[in-house]
């Protein structure tokens, strides 16, 4: 773990709606508290001498990532302006090419109707969201835990891309360490999940598809991501899986070939039906795995 010295804090905006995504802002600052980064929001304003508008494009430029969680209002368009703060901060970041992750809410679950702008704000909210699809991939959360493991998971490459040590980081060597790291995850997955750890296995050459529901659970690409079970570090099997251009790599390697990579760890919820006389019957499991993030090397056995 980084001491003190090493620590690198990234100062980071989080951009959305206040009063409906309230408890999913939480979330968010709490994973970025664990990555160590510094979150930088509207509740955070405090009392300034500028205005609202400049402040919070004051904040946005302070920033070396935009975090965007869009729920299902467009906001309050301050006087003189055609967008909503939160647009407008949206914005300021795509001017100052800042990275950006993308979060919208899933519509197909229950949202208070005090939540749920409608007239002149679901018009602009519905264009707003048509655009961040085009425009970034877009991730769709549920509950507060789901969003909180989407940022674990997806933020740490990001950072590293702008040179910063990840608190959590370990170095490809360290092998004890992974495994370590695995085995708490063994006991207490859900609280051990979005952690990295650098693993190694014999390509078995059976990387195919992922479920659905094992997809959705894992939080990981539906259609687009390849699995495996495969022993790690020459210890226990585990699941193992690639999404994107990375399953393209795992599907592409040749066989009885030694890959060491590095990983995180992935905790979920999956939901089957049980299909019986008197009609299905849903159950819920949890379903854990390993998501790869980077292929180091591949070498004979």
């Amino acid at each position: 773990m980084a001491t003190d010295n090493e620590k690198q804090y990234v100062p980071i905006f989080v951009g959305s709606t206040f009063i409906d995504l309230k408890e999913y802002r939480e979330a968010v600052r709490g994973s970025l508290h664990r990555l160590e980064a510094i979150v930088r929001g509207m509740e955070y304003f405090g009392s300034k001498p500028g205005s609202p508008i400049e402040e919070c494009i004051a904040a946005v430029k302070s920033c070396k990532v935009y975090i965007g969680v869009f729920g299902m209002r467009y906001g309050t368009i301050p006087d003189g302006q055609e967008l909503s703060m939160t647009h407008l901060e949206y914005e300021e970041a795509q001017n100052n090419k800042m990275p950006s992750l993308i979060y919208i809410i899933d519509e197909n679950q229950p949202i208070p109707p005090k939540h749920v702008e409608t007239g002149d704000g679901a018009i602009n909210l519905q264009k707003l969201k048509e655009n961040l699809q085009k425009r970034h991939l877009v991730s769709f959360f549920t509950t507060t835990d789901d969003l909180a493991a989407k940022i674990l998971h997806d933020l740490p490459p990001v950072l590293k891309k702008l040179g910063t040590k990840v608190e959590g980081t370990i170095e490809t060597d360290d092998v004890d360490k992974s495994n370590e790291v695995l085995r708490r995850f063994d006991v207490l997955p859900k609280r051990w999940r979005g952690k990295e750890v650098v693993i190694e296995f014999v390509n078995a050459a059976d990387f195919t598809s992922v479920y659905d529901e094992t997809a959705s659970a894992l939080n990981i690409d539906i259609g687009g991501s390849v699995g495996d079970y495969l022993k790690i570090n020459s210890k226990d099997l585990r699941y193992v899986y690639g999404e994107g251009d990375l399953a393209e790599q795992l599907i592409d390697l040749e066989k009885n070939k030694t890959v060491k990579a590095r990983a995180v760890t992935l905790f979920g919820i999956a939901v089957t039906s049980d299909w019986t006389d008197d009609g299905p019957i849903k159950k819920s499991e949890s379903v854990t795995g390993l998501l790869i993030k980077e292929v180091i090397s591949v070498d004979p056995v």
